[in-house]
């Protein structure tokens, strides 16, 4: 005796023996899509700020360092300039400050904001050995500005009586090397300000 099959057990196999038909999979590859665009998105956006993170600490690291040089060399020089153009003034803000090291090297620290046949780089702090080829000490210095918007510039030398300085202070702001466009932080970028103030030994020694 033949067994006999139901019209909904046939349906039913036939159903089950169909595959994804186009509308179907146009929606499987439209989510799967949508799936893998958020991924790299978030993906893209973790590195970004990465980047940013990365970029911030290795300035700061770079930018203290150069700090510390910088009063080291101020420390143990002598017979600084430039001086006041009025011999009645004790203080100077200048973009540049040199001395005498204790091996009679003449050492110029010097800040510029554009560029020359000598000075590749803008925003720039330069040192000069005895008027020699400057070199890039660090990069990214841009100059604070007062209340009424004029740059101010980044050396502030007091001296006392005659020629003797008492205190230099260096005052510089360091924007971090942007290689990379983050744009997940909008078009603010982290700024760095170092303040620091230093007295040469002989000057501190007379106190």
């Amino acid at each position: 005796m033949t067994p006999t099959r139901s019209p909904r057990t046939a349906r039913h196999r036939r159903w089950s023996a169909r595959g994804f038909n186009l509308i179907e999979m146009l929606i499987a590859l439209t989510i799967t899509a949508t799936l893998l665009a958020s991924v790299m998105v978030a993906l893209h956006a973790s590195f970004m700020a990465y980047q940013s993170t990365t970029e911030v600490a290795s300035t700061h690291t770079i930018s203290r360092l150069v700090m510390h040089r910088m009063l080291t060399l101020i420390r143990t020089g002598q017979e600084f300039g430039p001086f006041p153009l009025n011999p009645q003034d004790s203080l100077i803000a200048s973009n540049e400050i040199e001395f005498l090291t204790p091996n009679n090297d003449l050492i110029r620290l010097e800040w510029f904001a554009t560029t020359d046949q000598t000075h590749p780089v803008a925003n720039a702090l330069y040192t000069v050995i005895n008027d020699g080829v400057p070199y890039v000490m660090l990069e990214g210095v841009i100059p604070q500005v007062d209340g009424a918007g004029f740059p101010v510039p980044p050396f502030t030398l007091e001296y006392g009586l005659g020629r003797k300085l008492h205190r230099a202070t260096i005052d510089i702001t360091v924007v971090p090397d942007d290689n990379m466009s983050v744009t997940i932080d909008g078009d603010n970028q982290q700024q760095i300000r170092l303040v620091a103030s230093a007295m040469p030994r002989i000057a501190a020694f007379a106190n």
